[in-house]
């Protein structure tokens, strides 16, 4: 009877046992979440912090690196503009010279701000024509005259010329000066203005075309034209006063509108 007794007994023992491992298992399983929630936190608070840091990082520099441009820029931009001198020179025959107040020059440069103006203008100066005298060097054609004009790095350039050429073609004579001073003077406005006769009645034909070429030439460098047109505008020998007083306006109207 004693073999019965030892079963149960051990039977018992095995369940003790069972039920032992079945309480440490679950004690087990619930540490377990513990150990995995733990480890996520110090990840999120590493994770969350650049961020805060980063938009002040960047906001700070960009506040004061902001005014400090646009305050640089609207102080410069007043102080500049009204001070600009503007260096003109005058390419030109006897039509250009004279007392500036008494040529179409002196109210153009008036009108239009000129607050430098170099006359390199001599009696029958003109793109094929040598000058008769000169008041300086090179006396030379308008094409030779180009390394005086440069001498004054000037703002704008307003050749003015072409009957002292007479009936001859100056169709390539103006095209290479024009480009030939653009070459010279990139950045400096060219203007050319048409040539004009002081006889009275139609101009000649042959003026027509030299007024065609001229157009031709200083359009091709991105210059201005200006025609003045005809009939004659003096007395057969000089302009006039009020033939001045015309180019003058011509002049003015035309560079006015940019």
């Amino acid at each position: 009877m004693r073999l019965p007794r030892d079963t149960t007994r051990l039977s018992i023992v095995g369940l003790v046992v069972l039920a032992l491992l079945a309480v440490g298992l679950s004690v087990a399983a619930l540490r377990q979440p513990g150990r995995v929630t733990a480890t996520p936190a110090p990840a999120q608070s590493s994770t969350t912090v650049p961020p805060t840091a980063s938009p002040a990082t960047d906001s700070s520099p960009a506040q004061s690196s902001t005014p400090a441009p646009s305050s640089a820029t609207s102080s410069a931009t007043p102080s500049s503009t009204p001070v600009t001198p503007r260096t003109v020179v005058i390419v030109g025959d006897s039509y250009s010279l004279g007392a500036a107040t008494q040529t179409w020059v002196g109210p153009v440069a008036e009108k239009l701000g000129w607050t430098t103006v170099v006359n390199l203008s001599s009696p029958g100066r003109g793109y094929l024509a040598t000058p008769r005298q000169c008041d300086f060097v090179p006396c030379a054609t308008f094409e030779g005259t180009i390394p005086k004009v440069v001498e004054s790095q000037p703002d704008v350039v307003v050749t003015f010329g072409g009957f002292a050429d007479g009936d001859f073609s100056i169709t390539a004579l103006t095209a290479d000066y024009y480009r030939t001073l653009r070459a010279s003077l990139p950045g400096t406005q060219i203007v050319a203005l048409s040539p004009v006769t002081t006889e009275a009645g139609p101009a000649p034909y042959w003026l027509t075309l030299h007024s065609q070429s001229i157009r031709d030439g200083v359009e091709a460098v991105g210059g201005t034209f200006v025609d003045r047109g005809q009939p004659g505008l003096g007395n057969g020998e000089a302009l006039s006063a009020e033939a001045h007083a015309a180019i003058a306006q011509r002049v003015i109207d035309r560079l006015s509108q940019g």
